[in-house]
């Protein structure tokens, strides 16, 4: 069974707390109908996700949910991947407000989820050995380092082989 790599969109592939236009990043604007965002993002996020897809099933954890396929995936180079629809934010004394729904989602599935929103407890709630909660910093989105600790997953989950890397 193939893990599941589920990718939150701000935080994670939009800086969006990020003092200006990081290097790497450029800015956006999307514009849907009478709405438009301006978001911040980098090419080779996308180089990197589709070399994991050759270890992971990607799937969209976003609030931005189906739109992320028809706005986001094309400037990514990214395929149509599915989509976790959230019902409506339930409250939470403790982590994320996805924690709940995610875990219903996934199943008894190996995953890696990356989240700007995602902390200790949301991590203690999972606690499997295939199963990692990454929190990536809002102001950097995933670095170099955050790709590494995907793939360090993999390899010691067994999912891919030690020579593993991203494309070029």
């Amino acid at each position: 069974m193939r893990p599941l790599l589920l990718l939150d969109f701000d935080g994670p592939l939009n800086p969006h707390r990020a003092q200006g236009i990081p290097v790497g990043y450029d800015q956006h604007e999307i514009v849907e109908g009478a709405r438009s965002w301006a978001v911040l993002l980098n090419p080779r996020h996308g180089v990197e996700l589709n070399a994991l897809a050759e270890v992971f099933d990607l799937v969209w954890a976003t609030s931005w949910e189906h739109g992320a396929n028809r706005l986001l995936a094309p400037r990514l180079g990214l395929p149509e991947l599915p989509v976790i629809v959230w019902p409506a934010r339930a409250p939470v004394r403790r982590g994320s407000w996805k924690t709940a729904y995610v875990a219903e989602w996934v199943g008894e599935r190996p995953f890696v989820w990356v989240d700007d929103e995602v902390g200790r407890d949301d991590q203690l709630f999972f606690g499997g050995d295939h199963q990692l909660v990454h929190c990536v910093d809002a102001r950097t989105g995933l670095t170099a380092a955050d790709f590494a600790a995907i793939r360090a997953w993999a390899v010691r989950n067994s999912f891919a082989e030690k020579a593993f890397r991203p494309h070029p």
